[in-house]
Parts: structure tokens; C-alpha cells; sequence
């Protein structure tokens, strides 16, 4: 059965133009990223920006095609046609989140891998994509509970997309100043980005972090997972489910 689905999972993506898009989008940016970064043209802290946005622009990009998605299905009926059938609304909704917070950790893997803006080992770098791609669920299910149609739904995930601005903001401060940019989903995933980058500063003492490199992932981890679970219960309040 599950099968079935991601097969129907990879043509439902796949037959929209703006599904695409947004499917190779982070990929595209990742192949500029590493060709600005490899020429020079950008350095410094330009460089640490640029590398930190490329690593967090697949979660945000694949959550909201998969709100996109999920908005198909409801113009669609596929929800209501769903809930007649043995597979339960809940469990079809959260395959398909789940199927594309896959292939977010998989983009997110390789364009920081990609990219190699930042010193990290293989390990490190899954666990922020991990951390990272919980966009996803968050993205997907604010399209889904304030938004009725495509419209709206552009609407929804540009004033999602704002959030993104906050791990940039967080990006200038090393003090407490940090924590009032640490509301956005995406600011945990990263500070521990940042925390990669200047790492050898940190262990020769000219550069101090509030937390550690696997603090701010456990932490980004934990609040990530409430938020999914707070979005979720407004989401099936709008949806009636």
C-alpha cells in the first residue's frame, strides 16, 4: 500500500508545473551557490549568509510544494473521497508530508555537501538537513489551514517565507540579542550552521556561542516538533478533521 502511494505521490508532484519548480529550485540555487562561492564572488560574511540560506532553502521551498499539494487535493475532493475510503485522512495527510520532508533532507544534504561553504562531516551535515526539512510539516500545514485556494496560498507562503529573514538576523549576534530571532522554525538549524563555521574560533577562544553545536540542534529539534504540533491542531480545526 505505502508503495502505492509514493508512487501516486511522485506523479501527483510531478504533473504540476509549479510542483517542479519548486522541486529543483533549491537545487538550482545550491548550483549557483557553489559557483559564487568557488569564483569568490561573495566572502566574508556574505559568504556565511549565503551558505546558511542554501542549506535552509529546501525545507522551506519543499514545505510549501507540499502545501501546494495538499491544496490540490482539497480542490480536488480527494479529501473528502478519502475519508470514505479503509486509509484514514490523517494517515494519507501525513504520508505525503512525510514523502516530501524525505526529499527535502536528501536536497538539504546534498547542497550543503554540495556547496562545501562549511566544514562539517557527513554526520553533522544529516542531522541539520534533518533539523532543517521540519519546515516542511510547519510550511505545509500553515498553507493548508489559512489558505482556501492557490491564491491564497501564495499569499500564505510568502508571509511564511518572512520567517526566514530571523536566522539572518540571528546570523549578526553571538550575545543574548541572538534568542529574539530564535521564534522562527528555521533559526535553530542555523545557529548550528554558524556554529559550524566558526568552530575553530570557538575552540581557540576568540569566538564564544550561547550553545553548543548538538545544543542548538536538540533544542531546534524539540521546538520544531511543537510547533508541528500546534500548526497541526490548527490545521485540522480549519479543515474540520
Amino acid at each position: 500500500m505505502l508503495s502505492a502511494m509514493a508512487k501516486f505521490e511522485i506523479k501527483n508532484l510531478i504533473r504540476e508545473k509549479m510542483t517542479m519548480v519548486m522541486l529543483v529550485y533549491p537545487l538550482v540555487l545550491g548550483g549557483i551557490g557553489k559557483y559564487a562561492i568557488d569564483t569568490g564572488v561573495v566572502e566574508g560574511q556574505a559568504l556565511g549568509v549565503i551558505a546558511m540560506m542554501l542549506a535552509l532553502i529546501a525545507g522551506f521551498s519543499y514545505g510549501a510544494m507540499a502545501g501546494f499539494s495538499l491544496l490540490d487535493d482539497r480542490d480536488d475532493q480527494v479529501f473528502a473521497s478519502i475519508q470514505i475510503s479503509p486509509i484514514s485522512l490523517s494517515l494519507y495527510i501525513w504520508f505525503k508530508i512525510l514523502f516530501v520532508y524525505v526529499l527535502s533532507v536528501l536536497a538539504s544534504f546534498f547542497i550543503i555537501w554540495y556547496t562545501g561553504a562549511i566544514n562539517m562531516s557527513s554526520g553533522e551535515i544529516l542531522m541539520v538537513s534533518i533539523l532543517s526539512s521540519l519546515q516542511v510539516p510547519i510550511v505545509a500545514l500553515l498553507i493548508n489551514a489559512f489558505a482556501n485556494n492557490k491564491v491564497e496560498g501564495f499569499v500564505t507562503m510568502k508571509a511564511t517565507g518572512f520567517l526566514l529573514l530571523f536566522p539572518v538576523g540571528g546570523f549578526f549576534f553571538l550575545d543574548a540579542r541572538e534568542w529574539l530571532f530564535s521564534m522562527a522554525p528555521a533559526y535553530w538549524a542555523a545557529k548550528a550552521l554558524q556554529y559550524a563555521m566558526v568552530r575553530l574560533h570557538i575552540d581557540a577562544g576568540i569566538v564564544t556561542m550561547n550553545l553548543t553545536f548538538y545544543q542548538y540542534l536538540s533544542i531546534g529539534i524539540l521546538y520544531n516538533l511543537l510547533l508541528i504540533a500546534a500548526v497541526y491542531k490548527i490545521f485540522k480545526k480549519k479543515n474540520n478533521i
